[in-house]
């Protein structure tokens, strides 16, 4: 029989079963890797960030679902591991929102929270891509709430979730070329339909037939797909926001009740984040008018660590090539006075590998975090870094795309002025930290830092763990491949002499530099033969080996 309401007990079975489920097809979701490279990676953050969200909720002795899901949010949102992981934490924390104060949840309650978690992750992204783990839940929330309305109990609803989240997910190479063009599906998308998956197990008290890859049962008939991507998406204009002010600060007193907080600003403008509880909130709000967002928090203790910066001007800045590109969490006009035993600025730096945390260590980052390829760090591991950097400023270098808005999540809850350089790659990080001065004020640190960035070329080399066709390429288990730009650009059997081949494509008259970083698969006899061939091939250039250390990738590539 179709329950009509779930309560705290449920909803525990719900989130664990739906992890562990997550976790049986971990190794399925890091393979729809778009590259046939051994980083697939979203299988693997995405089973973390849910690993938190449980373990989160498990501490709580409230038998309320309000209460557990603000629990699982909260630990998803620290854990959140790649942009995968963040986006599941956002999803979460809208979840969360929809059932505050909720002792048990109705079909229609269920219904509306996915929709109010999808509406939470499309705004935590600046430029949702449909074809994605966004369009996978937008869908799926659509469903549900029409099976709500139609009057289907708790099962029913996240059976038609479930069904409809797996029939747009074979739709996503449609959406995306590169999808089609590697032969797979969204890796995100497919992650939330193995959570989906564990969810209908848990209210069914059976498994659901996973037969030939596929979850669920055909959806039959369906309306078209509808993309919204709007102007702002596509063209990043911002000329008309709504809220330009983005604030955040802590809110010290006794006994401080997120929910109460969270209602009392939500009406004052959105991206709105209340996290803590007892003596401490951190509040972060995108408003049209910081001044009440400070005079209603002052009714619940003493305000500290305000910023307030306007992204209308910072917007503006980027687009006139006239400011920095980095994302800045304070004012970016350089340091107001270093409190005693405090530097002006830090940076945090990831990285991966013994002797690229070495030379990122050596080159003056304050903190490095272990992680890149194959494990990204969560949240909270970029948080606790931020926070031992003894500086009332930290830029933060996530040297991988994949951690972006991880960091920039970090950024949000940090209490300090952080600045998010965009990094992709290590030799990004690299070239951004070699254009750091600590005497320099923010605003030319970012500005130096962002131009580094521009001028670096990246080159990599690694092997494909499976047959695929990328941009044309055809692509078979074990090929030695080199990758420019996030393009696969040479392809062949040995690791040196894609190298070779590589350094010839992207090298350009103007060039001056070749860095090379060699991994653990190298050996040191290996990488000088190497070294002493580019010195040959390319005479004008300076050419420096240097040991790397990182796992997976031959070589690492860095022209100047």
């Amino acid at each position: 029989m179709d329950s009509a309401v779930i309560e705290g007990s449920d909803f525990k079975n719900l989130m664990s079963r739906a992890s562990a489920v997550l976790e049986e097809n971990k190794a399925a979701v890091d393979a729809l890797n778009v590259f046939p490279v051994p980083d697939g990676d979203t299988g693997t953050n995405m089973c973390l960030t849910m690993r938190a969200a449980v373990a989160e909720m498990q501490k709580s002795a409230s038998t309320g679902v309000g209460d557990l899901a603000d629990a699982a949010a909260m630990g998803s949102l620290m854990g959140a591991r790649g942009n995968s992981g963040v986006i599941l934490s956002q999803i979460f924390r809208g979840i969360a929102k929809s059932l505050s104060g909720k002792h048990t949840a109705s079909a229609p309650d269920i219904a509306r929270a996915l929709q109010e978690g999808v509406a939470t992750a499309y705004k935590a992204v600046m430029r949702p891509v449909e074809g994605t783990i966004l369009t996978v839940a937008r869908e799926a929330a659509v469903a549900a709430l029409t099976a709500s309305k139609q009057g289907g109990g708790v099962t029913a609803v996240w059976e038609a979730a479930l069904k409809r989240a797996e029939w747009i997910l074979e739709r996503t190479p449609d959406m995306l070329l590169v999808l089609k063009q590697a032969g797979v599906v969204d890796a995100g998308g497919k992650g939330l339909v193995y959570i989906f998956t564990g969810v209908v197990e848990a209210l069914r008290g059976t498994r659901v037939d996973r037969a030939a890859g596929r979850v669920g049962v055909e959806a039959g008939p369906q309306p078209a797909v509808r993309l919204r991507a709007t102007e702002a998406h596509i063209t990043g204009k911002m000329g008309d926001i709504r809220f330009p002010y983005d604030t955040q600060f802590l809110v010290k007193g006794s006994d401080l009740n997120t929910d109460d907080i969270h209602k009392r600003l939500d009406p004052l403008g959105d991206s709105l984040l209340v996290v803590g509880g007892g003596g401490v909130v951190r509040v972060h709000i995108h408003t049209a008018n910081p001044g009440r967002v400070l005079e209603a928090c002052l009714d619940y203790g003493a305000l500290s660590g305000v910023t307030i910066d306007n992204m209308r001007e910072q917007h503006e800045a980027f687009v006139s090539g006239q400011g920095p590109t980095a994302e800045a969490g304070g004012d970016g006009h350089g340091p107001v006075g270093p409190a005693a035993g405090r530097a002006a600025a830090g940076v945090v730096a990831v990285s991966f590998g013994k002797g690229l945390t070495e030379i990122f260590k050596s080159l003056g980052a304050h903190e490095v975090i272990n992680g890149g390829q194959t494990m990204n760090p969560s949240t909270e591991d970029v948080l606790n870094a931020i926070r031992r950097v003894p500086a009332e400023k930290v830029i933060m270098l996530p040297n991988n795309e994949n951690i972006i808005l991880s960091a920039k999540q970090a950024k949000k809850l940090s209490g300090t002025k952080v600045y998010v350089v965009p990094t992709k790659t290590i030799p990004q990080g690299i070239a951004a930290l070699l254009a750091f001065q600590e005497d320099a004020t923010m605003e030319a640190n970012l500005r130096r830092m962002a131009k580094a960035v521009r001028q670096v070329k990246t080159g990599e080399v690694t092997y494909a763990v499976r047959n695929s066709k990328v941009g044309g390429v055809e692509i078979n288990s074990g090929d030695v491949l080199g990758i420019w730009d996030e393009n696969i650009a040479v392809t062949g059997s040995s690791p040196d002499e894609v190298l070779v081949e590589l350094a010839e494509r992207m090298v350009s008259p103007d060039d001056e530099i070749l860095t090379v970083f060699y991994g653990d698969l190298v050996e040191q006899s290996q990488a000088e033969k190497l070294a002493g061939t580019l010195r040959e091939r390319f005479p004008a250039l300076e050419v420096e080996f240097q040991f790397g250390g990182q796992p997976l990738y031959y070589y690492i590539m860095s022209i100047e």
